[in-house]
């Protein structure tokens, strides 16, 4: 079932939503950053780094932090998507 939209709330505009999407284009970009220069760090994935730490190899400062805030972001990034998603789609329907 596909739902369509005849307008925005009042206090939305297409060209808000066109910056929000924006920022979140803004923010996937520092994300996957930051995923970059831990895969160059590491020179691994992070379940390949996650599973070194699992079995005591490795050191709590800075693996164990690194693996915490990699996964973070890595989280982060799939919200990100999510979001640019909802937000392309109502910029693509027929809203005024």
């Amino acid at each position: 079932m596909q739902a369509t939209l005849t307008s925005l709330p009042q206090n939305i505009s297409r060209n808000a939503l066109s910056n929000l999407r924006d920022d979140i284009l803004r923010r996937e970009t520092m994300l996957q950053a930051m995923i970059n220069r831990f895969e160059t760090k590491y020179g691994m994935t992070l379940d390949a780094l996650e599973s070194r730490l699992a079995q005591g190899k490795g050191q709590e400062h800075p693996d164990w932090e690194d693996s915490i805030e990699w996964l973070n972001a890595q989280e982060e990034l799939q919200r990100a998507d999510l979001m640019k998603s909802v937000l392309e789609w109502l910029l693509r329907s027929k809203t005024r």
